[in-house]
């Protein structure tokens, strides 16, 4: 019986891919998993879990044996020291263009001698490992979870000279030349090039990738760690409690919800955002009394926080994927998003949430206030959809669209 061709996964410091190193251990094409942070050991994830503690608890998945991984902390060591002392500012940020660059030297290294058909790794870190890999006969394949870095320069170019007050807080524009040039690279060096969202096959597109080349591949999430109360919905007699979550960041859009909110009647709608604040947090602090803030909170603290809401709201203006839209489907939210993200894809206008143009303040507000004046069947059919529609794209169908990839890429 021939055997099952083997996949190297390589992916530095993303915790999603936890998700497909199991999903690929699953299906027994995984050769190994190589990331900078993973707790191999079972009895350490046990005091970690006893103990709640959140920073590593991320950082380990069920039923994925530390067998299966390679983990080296040495290249994650210095960005987690400065994340703690100064929060995501450009030190830290530094500090993850040099992880992925060291990351993929000793990658290109060690793939020589792995036993696998194809080498799997994430934009920024694998340029010089898929070429390593090209030279040793395997595919190589590099995956993007957000739009191209060319997309990227020019809508966040745009975005910070329409609104340069919140330039600061506009990550995914500025990179050091080097990095910059092997995010270009990258997918053209590649094989193939999994792609996360009609947004990122578009953008790579525009860049000239050739489309053949090019594999759709949604990220998941894990359904089981959020929590969702079925139980119906009443709009009567209060406000539409509506949620943004995330990164404060004009990249997200944040300014055109704040102004939203600025023609929307107290009365209907109120506005809570809990997610840190990117750059000064000067221009985000003039419009406070608009929202209700509290701080990042550890993510299985979000997944129940999302009860506590009726909708979620993300205008962003480049997101490529935005996670943060099943998940919060997933615990009954319907969700306002644009199509610079994986929106239109799991979104039905007015049916499970709302898709409206980027920087559309005016259509923000009547998304807001439609939910805001729902009769509660209508509104509680909306919830079930968005629960319905975030199923799709939970970590089992994630495996069968790795597995129908993959298949089609070996035969």
């Amino acid at each position: 019986m021939t055997s099952k061709p083997k996949i190297t996964l390589s992916h530095s410091g993303k915790q999603h891919s936890y998700l497909t190193a199991l999903s690929l251990l699953e299906l027994g094409k995984l050769d190994c998993y190589y990331t900078s942070s993973y707790v191999k050991k079972q009895w350490l994830q046990k005091i970690i879990s006893k103990f709640g503690l959140t920073y590593f608890e991320k950082r380990f998945i069920q039923g994925l044996s530390g067998k299966y991984v390679n983990s080296n902390w040495r290249f994650e060591i210095k960005e987690i020291l400065l994340r703690k002392i100064y929060g995501k500012t450009s030190k830290t940020q530094t500090a993850v263009y040099q992880r992925d660059e060291n990351f993929d030297k000793y990658m290109s290294k060690k793939i020589v001698s792995r036993p696998s058909s194809m080498f799997w790794g994430f934009q920024g870190s694998c340029l010089e490992t898929l070429k390593q890999s090209q030279q040793c006969g395997k595919i190589a394949v590099v995956e993007l979870a957000t739009a191209h870095v060319t997309e990227a320069k020019k809508i966040l170019g745009e975005e910070q000279l329409l609104h340069p007050e919140w330039a600061d807080s506009i990550d995914n524009l500025v990179f050091p030349i080097e990095y910059e040039k092997r995010l270009c690279e990258e997918p053209h060096v590649a094989d193939y090039v999994f792609a996360a969202s009609n947004f990122t096959i578009k953008s790579l597109v525009n860049d000239g990738i050739n489309p053949q080349k090019i594999k759709y591949l949604p990220l998941c999430f894990n359904s089981k760690s959020i929590a969702c109360d079925k139980t119906p919905k009443t709009l009567k007699n209060r406000k539409l409690k509506v949620l943004y979550c995330g990164t404060i960041t004009q990249r997200k859009g944040i300014k055109y919800l704040l102004d939203a909110f600025k023609n929307i009647i107290k009365n209907n709608a109120e506005l809570h955002i809990i997610g840190n604040i990117q750059g000064n947090g000067e221009a985000f602090s003039k419009y406070k009394d608009c929202y209700n803030y509290k701080s990042g909170i550890p993510q299985n603290q979000l997944f129940q926080e999302y009860q506590n809401y009726d909708i979620l709201v993300l205008p962003t203006v480049f997101e490529g994927f935005g996670l943060v839209i099943p998940e919060a489907m997933a615990a009954g939210l319907p969700v306002i998003t644009t199509n610079h993200s994986f929106g239109s894809e799991i979104i039905n206008h007015r049916e499970n949430g709302s898709i409206v143009p980027i920087r559309d303040t005016e259509s923000l507000a009547n998304e807001i206030l439609y939910y805001a004046s729902l009769e509660d069947d209508k509104f509680n059919n909306l919830r079930n959809n968005a629960i319905a529609s975030a199923s799709k794209f939970d970590r089992i169908n994630f495996r069968n669209r790795i597995e129908l990839l993959t298949n089609e890429i070996f035969a």
